[in-house]
């Protein structure tokens, strides 16, 4: 999978690197199985010292507006945005399709590989290596993008190079060659990498189980990343028939922010005038599966040393009016190392070396909520039960301190993640692939600095009093296959043989969470 949030787990990583960077791994501690989750500070403070000050209150957060966003429509139906900003003498472009990856729900893989081959595949007038020869001469790097809801092309150029950009992106948006030699060095490619994932890569193997569960087969969603036998049915024919539907005006949105002025959206008008196609096919969005009850999946990874845990659910919608509340009820939960998940499960107890919870950002219906961990093999069940006690001891209210320092870091972040032109061009694109309208960002941050602390306690309740948990565990079955069934029932699957039961465990609430080292 090319695209950033197909990173499995890819806050895991940073985390992880970051504390290896700060002095290694923890302690192999086992931790106590059951310990008091911390909550806040609610200690009364002490007393200064003689002739000391109270340190000063942390500094009013700066507006930091987002930029104003200006649109026009070519008369082919694509829609141009621009956001000017003169700091620097660059453009950053963004080409924007509601195209995701499980767009095509019956060939799976299908996006992506259209999507690689607009690089990979050359277009009419350049082959593949001409191009990419092309967008070095220009000083830039091209980029294809595939995620849930979207597939989006990435150039960034120096000012005067833009109308030479955007001749070369109308040249590999609206006529690519789809080179037969090229189509099958990347299938084997993508073959070898999904290969390696399912070998390999915990975090993906989890994710991919877990989507199969709580979205029906039929759903866009219900595809994360296609397994190797998927992809071995990929066929070019597919690809160009995918493309034709997909790859339209009617369904793009072309992004300039940086350095420019009207003539710029005159100008990309102008180079997509005679790029033709019809209306865009309606994707139909079946209603998420919500667990009815405790379930485990145990992704089997034979002689695996580490296990990934995801404990999951369901979220409201997107679009929903109380999201800045429930993006401040996950923070407190696990939204960074000031997150309960992070004090008590990594810190207190020493059960993983990651851990924090997420919400995967879906255009349509409701949307996964996940707490997940990375830990030792042998510490695995007591990691899970260290999730559940924090998903149940929220239900009973979050501290003042807690929603403060949430609502401000949600909010600050906005000034750290404006410093760069391309990271506005991909917030844009995320406004544009989620039908976000404009003006959303700052209606959404002032939102988020009125969250109370009620609000905040009443969200966490809700997100996680659910009916049931989807447990799914990637590592050694043959290890922890048996502990895990102190949960529930545990059916083991094969990632490398298409996912397919390997057996089930039985239920036993007696079974012992730590194994024996």
């Amino acid at each position: 999978m090319k695209s950033l949030k197909l990173a499995c787990f890819s806050l895991v990583s940073v985390v992880a690197s970051l504390l290896a960077a700060c002095g290694g791994s923890p302690p192999h501690a086992a931790g106590p199985q059951h310990a008091d989750i911390p909550i806040g500070d609610t200690s009364p403070p002490k007393p200064l010292a003689p002739g000391k000050e109270s340190p000063p209150g942390p500094l009013a957060s700066k507006d930091s507006p987002f930029p104003a966003i200006a649109r026009t429509k070519v008369a082919n139906g694509m829609e141009i945005a621009t956001v000017t900003s003169h700091a620097l003498p660059i453009v950053q472009v963004r080409l924007v399709f509601h195209a995701g990856m499980g767009y095509a729900p019956n060939i799976p893989g299908l996006a992506e590989t259209t999507a690689e081959m607009l690089k990979d595949g050359g277009t009419k007038t350049m082959t593949s290596a001409t191009l990419l020869d092309k967008v070095e001469s220009l000083g830039a790097d091209l980029s294809i993008d595939t995620d849930t809801d979207a597939t989006t092309i990435g150039l960034g150029v120096t000012k005067d190079k833009l109308a030479e950009a955007l001749t070369l992106l109308v040249d590999v948006a609206t006529a690519p060659r789809f080179d037969e030699t090229e189509f099958r060095k990347l299938k084997k490619r993508e073959i070898d990498e999904a290969e390696d994932r399912a070998r390999s890569n915990g975090g993906w193997t989890v994710m991919h189980a877990l989507m199969r569960e709580l979205y029906a087969p039929t759903s866009p969603y219900a595809s994360y990343g296609a397994t190797p036998a998927e992809l071995t049915k990929l066929t070019s024919a597919g690809v160009r028939d995918f493309y034709k539907k997909f790859f339209v005006p009617k369904n793009a949105t072309l992004i300039l922010a940086g350095d420019i002025d009207a003539s710029a959206a005159d100008m990309a008008s102008s180079k997509f005038s005679k790029w033709t196609g019809g209306d865009p096919p309606k994707v139909e969005f079946p209603a998420a599966i919500a667990p009815k009850g405790t379930r485990v999946l145990l992704v089997n990874r034979a002689k695996s040393a580490q296990s990934d845990i995801s404990v999951g659910t369901l979220a409201p919608e997107r679009s929903t009016p109380n999201w800045p509340v429930i993006r401040v009820a996950n923070q407190i939960l696990g939204g960074g190392v000031a997150g309960r998940l992070f004090l008590d499960v990594r810190e207190q107890r020493s059960l993983a070396y990651s851990t924090g919870s997420r919400i995967t950002e879906l255009a349509h219906g409701q949307q996964p909520f996940i707490a997940y961990a990375g830990t030792q093999t042998p510490k695995t069940g007591l990691a899970v039960q260290g999730i559940l006690d924090n998903l149940s001891k929220i239900q009973t209210g979050v501290t003042d301190s807690e929603t403060a320092t949430a609502t401000r870091y949600l909010s600050d972040i906005f000034a750290v993640r404006m410093e760069t032109l391309g990271a506005i061009a991909n917030m844009v694109a995320t406004q544009t692939e989620l039908g976000l309208p404009d003006g959303y960002w700052d209606q959404y941050r002032a939102a988020v600095k009125q969250v109370t602390t009620a609000q905040a306690s009443e969200e966490a309740k809700t997100l996680t009093s659910a009916p049931g948990w989807l447990i799914v565990v990637s590592g050694d079955a043959d290890v922890i296959g048996t502990p895990r069934s102190h949960f529930g029932d545990v059916t083991v699957l094969d990632p490398e043989h298409e996912f397919k039961t390997l057996r089930t465990i039985p239920a036993n609430p007696q079974a012992a969470l730590e194994i024996a080292k």
